[in-house]
This record gives C-alpha cells, sequence and structure tokens, in this order.
C-alpha cells in the first residue's frame, strides 16, 4: 500500500506538473555568455549569443534596437569582429552614442559586422538605427511549418510591401529539427528585413532550447517608434505562470504608448469549430482582462492555420496562420500575411490589411 501510494503521489505530481515552466526557467538565461574573456549580456533577453570564441562574437538580435554589456578580461582585450544578424539594415553598432569599430562586408542587408578593439574593462554597446519615431509599416506571419522549403517565396512577397521588419506568431518548423532551424536560417536570408518572432507548439516537439539558442527568448517585449511589441510563449496552449506574470508587467509598463500583443495560441476560438483555443477557458479570461485593462490595441494570433478578424474585450485581433502549412479545408484561405500601418497619435493603428 505504501508503494501504491508513492506510485499515485508520484503520477499527480507529474500530471501537475507545467510544461512551460522550464521554458519560462530558461528564458531569463537566454543572451548571456562567457568565454574567451568576454562576459556578454543582451539586455533584457533580446537576442541570442551564437557564438563566442577567441576573436568572433555573433549575436542573433530579437529586437530592433538592442544593448550589449560586454565584461573584458585582461586576457580578452583585444581585436574582436562582432557580428550582428537579424539587424535592420541601417543598424550601427555603438559606444556612448559614438560609431564603433571598422565595417566589414557582411552577406545580406540584415546582417552587421564591425572589426572591433575592446580594451579591459565594461564597454555598453548599442546595435540599432538612428530613426525612432515616425509612421511605422510591418508585417506579420505565423505557422510556416511544412512550407519551410517554399517560404523564400511568401518572404518575396512581403518584401514588395516594404515592412520595417516581420513579426512572428510561431510555428516556424514542423518538428523542431535541427535541420529545419538550419533551413529557416538559409530562407530568412532572402527577407531584406529581420524577424522577430516567438515559438508555436510545432517548435516543442524538440527541446525548445534549440530555439531559444537561436533566436532568443519566447517571452520578451521592445518599443520602437514608440510603440510596444509584447510576445508571449503560449506554446503549450495557454500562458505559464511565470510568463502570465512577466506578460502583465510588461503590458502595464506599456499602458501610456501603442501596444501590440501576439502569441501563438489565440486565448478564445474565433469562430468556435477549431480547436485553436486557449485549453483552460479561465486563463482565457484572465489573459483577456490584462490585455484590457493595460490597454493593448491590437492582438496579433496563429495556430489556425486560416485568416480571422475578430475582436476581444473591444481590442482588435487577428488570427494569420497562412504562412505555408496545411490551410483550414473549406476556408479558401491560403498562404498569406499581414501588413499593418502604425503611426503616432490616434487612432493607433491605421490600417491592417492580409496580402494573398
Amino acid at each position: 500500500m505504501r508503494v501504491a501510494a508513492v506510485l499515485l503521489a508520484g503520477a499527480a505530481l507529474a500530471a501537475c506538473a507545467r510544461p512551460g515552466e522550464q521554458r519560462a526557467l530558461d528564458d531569463a538565461l537566454v543572451g548571456v555568455a562567457d568565454d574567451a574573456g568576454l562576459h556578454v549580456v543582451i539586455t533584457d533577453r533580446l537576442g541570442a549569443v551564437r557564438t563566442l570564441t577567441q576573436g568572433r562574437l555573433e549575436i542573433w538580435a530579437a529586437a530592433p534596437a538592442i544593448e550589449l554589456t560586454v565584461d573584458v578580461a585582461t586576457g580578452g582585450a583585444g581585436r574582436w569582429q562582432i557580428t550582428v544578424a537579424n539587424a535592420l539594415p541601417d543598424a550601427e553598432l555603438r559606444e556612448g552614442g559614438a560609431p564603433l569599430g571598422v565595417p566589414l562586408p557582411a552577406p545580406r542587408p540584415t546582417v552587421l559586422v564591425r572589426d572591433v578593439d575592446l580594451s579591459s574593462g565594461r564597454h555598453v554597446l548599442t546595435v540599432g538605427p538612428a530613426d525612432v519615431a515616425g509612421p511605422l509599416r510591418i508585417a506579420a506571419m505565423a505557422d510556416i511549418q511544412t512550407g519551410l522549403p517554399t517560404v523564400d517565396d511568401v518572404f518575396a512577397a512581403i518584401a514588395t510591401t516594404n515592412p520595417r521588419f516581420v513579426v512572428c506568431m510561431g510555428d516556424l518548423t514542423e518538428r523542431g529539427e535541427l535541420d529545419e532551424y538550419a533551413l529557416l536560417d538559409r530562407q530568412l536570408t532572402t527577407l531584406p528585413v529581420p524577424l522577430y518572432t516567438t515559438l508555436g507548439n510545432h517548435e516543442l516537439w524538440a527541446e525548445a532550447a534549440r530555439y531559444q539558442g537561436r533566436y532568443g527568448p519566447a517571452s520578451f517585449q521592445f518599443t520602437f517608434h514608440d510603440v510596444a511589441f509584447t510576445f508571449a510563449d503560449s506554446g503549450d496552449a495557454g500562458l505559464d505562470p511565470i510568463v502570465e506574470e512577466a506578460v502583465g508587467e510588461m503590458l502595464a509598463a506599456a499602458a501610456d504608448r501603442q501596444s501590440l500583443f501576439l502569441t501563438h495560441f489565440p486565448p478564445v476560438d474565433p469562430v468556435g469549430i477549431r480547436d485553436g483555443a486557449f485549453r483552460s477557458r479561465r486563463d482565457a479570461q484572465r489573459l483577456i482582462g490584462t490585455l484590457a485593462t493595460s490597454g493593448v490595441d491590437l492582438a496579433l494570433y496563429g495556430h489556425i492555420h486560416t485568416y480571422a478578424e475578430f475582436e476581444h474585450a473591444g481590442i482588435p485581433a487577428f488570427v494569420s496562420g497562412g504562412g505555408g502549412a496545411r490551410p483550414e479545408r473549406w476556408d479558401g484561405i491560403g498562404r498569406h500575411f499581414l501588413v499593418i500601418d502604425l503611426a503616432p497619435g490616434q487612432p493607433p493603428i491605421v490600417g491592417v490589411r492580409r496580402v494573398d
């Protein structure tokens, strides 16, 4: 009986385990690296350190503007090649407001390469463009999945609309395999602007560390042109309590500016006939309440391989799951993405249109 009781207790604990808890904890470790005499920290985890070896530092940016704190030990002082991928084409590397380093040839517009002399001590570096205000056009998409081999066609169509960058609501891959991520990186070379994203449930077919080590955290926030973009990890059809608390704090901090919220699963099924919503209606209602009280202006979702325009709690919301995955039957909605125009003042959302 005692053994049975222990087994039952273990089963109960396993049943109560939170699948997103470890990802949320691991998010806090993203963007930190220590090697070759350097200790690198990306402020607010807005990126991933892909390479840190003697003389080479390679960063993947998860936002249009990022800050790096680089502590250089005596053994690390000297010449470094700093590469920042997924950067805006007009981004610059600066220290103390002044351009830093000698530009080196880059393989594409979204990669910044600089030859830099780093002295021992602390260096606070920034990567970003000069423009920080004015109207802003972005593209939004989700659910590439099995369409990964030909998603460059979608990227080419996106390029014709001249967005500043692309946001993605997850499901970049079908199974989270390493070769899929490698293919995604190759496909992104055809996109002339950066792509900032969270993960989806299909990235969770494998360990999430594969995603986090390449593209940064699954839950984060950045502000650009006075518009706050808040990404949340809902890969398990809900927000882990750690994520929910962090999202509440991030949205509250953005309450005085235009605010966009992006996550993979819509909290509620916009049509009512899809299996495409949070697993808990109570959790969904709580999130929608947070979006409303925080003054979110627009919510963007994926997961359902179709297009839907709706609203919850008065907030305009869109599902855009046409990045390449097999479309829902009978909807007549194939590959597509959204073009979103934003401008200072009111109304905050100038326009959202679907491009097929």
